[in-house]
């Protein structure tokens, strides 16, 4: 998508006009747009460091892409850098409501032989988380009505008139009246088979797709073959899948008929069952990767219940600490009053002594001096 020359100059010398993406990182123009020149190798580099991250990095599919292409009527690039952007932001919002998990890049082009502006949509298989993108979510018929919805609902408020919806009424391809000879519509077929084989995941709806489409199936060699039939403007046309005369002496390839060895019956009927396996190895990759982080849901809370008694344990060894230390701290103020007050006690009784002995000193010398005073005044007449 970059690193090609433009395969047409007639609109733009430019091979991207506008690029964006989603989950991945992205080269800046000095003013802060995205710039519509990425490096492919800084790209591709984040595209396999998600696919290392999958159960099987070297899964068969490890991409897909989408192209969506816009008629005249929707852009005539007019004015091809401002309809570039409307487009951008049409399918920017496209992938952003139905592949927000998914890592993508978004680039819009009209370098095309017919200089139509067309988007194309590169997602990764693995999203960021390591799981797989499930390969119905890339349904061909289920996207293109969810792209419709798009620009039903947004068209006319990003591109400022009404949406007409140009193919709405189309009831057969356009060039169907072109369909003149065998070879022709032998290569139609080829693409209507094709197409269908990449929209259906099993043989049987790829055959009901088929009748819907107006191809019917028979079978030959006694059920080991198949022909298609389709009627075009009331002609009849037939062919098959694929045949081969051979010499039977010298085992020489003398003709081959057919539409080819990729449209047998035998080579259908393996490719989807490779694809049902495929299917059931993404479902198991997506169990295993559920069943995972199931179990390290389990050993974080087993984890966190572990720590929690932990930390209840250290508390309780905390508390028991504390009353202890406020126990002996008590107990030593305790003894503290005590002593004061027996230190208290002893001096009170020592100042009383000392009174006391004092009154009994003061008594003993006033009646010493009363006796004194008798003396010295004679006996009593």
């Amino acid at each position: 998508m970059f690193q090609e020359p433009p395969h047409s100059y007639q609109k733009t010398s430019q091979r991207v006009v506008a690029s964006t993406g989603f989950n991945i990182k992205l080269l800046h123009n000095p003013n802060g747009d995205i710039s519509a020149t990425q490096n492919s190798a800084y790209l591709e580099k984040q595209f396999k460091a998600n696919l290392n991250k999958a159960h099987n990095p070297k899964r068969k599919y490890q991409a897909q892409t989408l192209i969506i292409s816009f008629s005249e009527d929707e852009f005539d690039t007019t004015d091809l850098n401002l309809q570039a952007k409307q487009a951008l932001a049409l399918v920017q919002h496209f992938v952003h409501q139905h592949f927000a998990d998914a890592q993508s890049v978004i680039v819009i082009q009209a370098d095309g032989q017919g200089g139509k502006l067309h988007a194309h949509v590169v997602f990764n298989t693995i999203k960021p988380n390591g799981r797989t993108i499930p390969t119905n979510r890339f349904n061909i018929h289920k996207l293109r009505n969810n792209f419709d919805h798009e620009m039903f609902q947004n068209y006319q408020r990003v591109a400022g008139r009404s949406w007409t919806n140009p193919i709405h009424n189309q009831q057969e391809r356009q060039d169907i009246k072109n369909l003149t000879t065998r070879s022709e519509w032998q290569q139609s077929l080829k693409k209507i088979i094709s197409q269908v084989k990449n929209e259906v995941s099993s043989l049987k709806e790829f055959i009901r797709r088929l009748n819907d489409s107006g191809i019917t199936v028979t079978e030959r060699q006694k059920g080991s073959a198949w022909t298609y039939h389709q009627t075009v403007h009331g002609k009849s046309y037939k062919v098959r899948d694929f045949y081969q005369r051979v010499d039977k002496q010298s085992g020489k390839v003398l003709s081959t008929r057919g539409l080819g060895q990729e449209f047998t019956k035998s080579y259908l009927t393996s490719y989807f069952k490779q694809k049902d396996k495929e299917v059931e190895e993404d479902t198991n990759e997506r169990r295993q990767s559920e069943d995972e982080e199931f179990e390290k849901v389990r050993t974080m809370a087993r984890d966190a219940k572990i720590r929690i008694a932990r930390q209840q344990r250290l508390n309780q060894l905390n508390r028991q600490r504390s009353e202890s230390a406020q126990a002996r701290e008590q107990k030593q103020r305790s003894i503290k009053e005590a002593r004061l007050s027996d230190r208290r006690d002893s001096k009170a009784k020592r100042r009383q002594s000392s009174v006391e002995e004092r009154r009994q000193l003061e008594q003993q010398a006033r009646r010493k001096r009363a006796e004194t005073q008798r003396s010295a005044d004679g006996p009593e007449l």
